[in-house]
């Protein structure tokens, strides 16, 4: 997975018990007075792996994906319904395994890909039930996403107390999410599996602060646990010595921990918000990793708000990483996938919103992306040359009555 929250992986996005706890983080106590309807399209664009990093020499396009997703929440006294609908269509080439240019000679790592075969779409309901029960509010979340090769169903609870008169308030809850995958054979690969499955388990627990009238602190802990298939079918691993292609495996136990803070601050001068946010993550993959990510929420008017924002992403590796293996290890772990290699990232995004008469709203933005070795925290000795660089552009609108 990406842990630096990027918004597309370079593969099927699969569903995140992480995501799904923090999209319901804000829904307990939401009861809207109104029902609330949104229409999303977003279109993901992978740039070309270039030339001078791939293993023929050649530019090879990569994914692009389009996204649409379709909200409804509707009261239901003090409780609420909140549904969420996305389909997705994927198509292009994943990096396959990585190589050196001339063993013994030019050691520089260079890509392979899977070609641009692949074409996949997915569907993903998430419902939602909000509900306040014994003076806490409640979200109860259960999920179903299907694809051509991957099946999830997942389900969780949250909680928010917000104690009479406290300037703080409590927040927590838990995931699970049950994953099985059929691999469509595919990928240039002859032994990719028959099918395989894993088990997702997560947890958060969070404080929230009324500094004064224009200042929120909201902190947060979470823990992941997943076990099971942990690897990817469809990736190889090349070996200089041995076998010359063997199969991505990575433990089949993964403990995840992350610790976050987030400042909001209405600065009524300028009418305007800022939002400041920070992220560590550790994980017993012997991956590290900070994000820290500003944003500015402006008014224009009575219509307009447009918000700039600016994420700083930065990793270490995953212990069994390489960029291709001289031996195989001891262990027989060993992967070449670039999101478990050292790196860092940058992501520059701006959206606009405009109110409209009768309770619409319209609004587009644009994101870009780019993962380097240029960014990471620690000098990194060899870049993986799989690293990916997109564009997102988003278009939505919604209403409410």
């Amino acid at each position: 997975m990406n842990n630096d929250g990027a918004k597309k992986p370079t593969a099927p996005a699969k569903p995140s018990l992480s995501a799904l706890t923090a999209a319901a983080l804000a829904l307990p106590g939401l009861a809207p007075a109104q029902v609330e309807t949104d229409l999303l399209y977003s279109r993901y664009q992978e740039a070309d792996l270039p030339g001078e990093r791939s293993s023929d020499g050649v530019d090879h396009p990569r994914y692009e994906i389009d996204t649409y997703l379709f909200r409804l929440a509707a009261p239901l006294g003090d409780q609420a319904v909140v549904a969420n609908l996305t389909y997705e269509t994927l198509s292009g080439a994943s990096p396959w395994y990585v190589e050196p240019r001339q063993a013994g000679v030019d050691d520089t790592p260079v890509q392979v890909m899977s070609g641009a075969s692949i074409r996949e779409n997915r569907a993903d309901v998430q419902l939602t039930w909000a509900l306040p029960l014994g003076g806490i509010d409640w979200g109860v979340s259960l999920g179903y996403s299907t694809e051509d090769d991957y099946r999830a169903t997942s389900g969780g609870i949250e909680f928010e107390y917000r104690p009479l008169g406290s300037a703080h308030s409590l927040s927590g809850g838990v995931g699970y999410s049950y994953d099985k995958i059929d691999p469509v054979r595919g990928a240039r690969s002859l032994d990719v599996i028959e099918a395989a499955d894993k088990d997702s388990l997560n947890a958060f627990l969070g404080v929230s602060w009324v500094l004064d009238a224009r200042t929120v602190l909201q902190t947060a802990v979470s823990y992941g646990l997943h076990d099971g298939f942990l690897s990817d079918p469809y990736k190889r691993v090349y070996v200089v010595q041995g076998p010359t292609l063997i199969a991505d495996s990575r433990p089949e136990e993964r403990q995840q921990f992350t610790a976050s803070a987030r400042l909001r601050r209405y600065l009524a001068g300028v009418g305007a918000a800022l939002h400041a946010d920070y992220r560590y993550y550790r994980d017993d993959w012997q991956i590290e990793a900070h994000t820290v990510e500003l944003s500015w929420h402006q008014a224009l008017g009575e219509h307009w708000r447009v918000v700039p924002g600016l994420r700083w992403y930065s990793q270490s590796q995953a212990e069994f990483y390489a960029p291709y293996f001289q031996t195989p290890r001891s262990d027989g772990l060993a992967s070449s996938d670039y999101r478990l290699s050292p790196y860092g990232a940058l992501t520059a995004r701006l959206d606009l919103r405009r109110a409209l008469p009768g309770d619409w709203e319209i609004g587009i933005g644009g994101e870009w992306y780019e993962a380097s070795a240029d960014y990471a925290v620690s000098s990194v000795a060899v870049e993986s040359p799989g690293l990916v660089e997109y564009l997102i552009f988003n278009f939505r609108l919604g209403t409410r009555f």
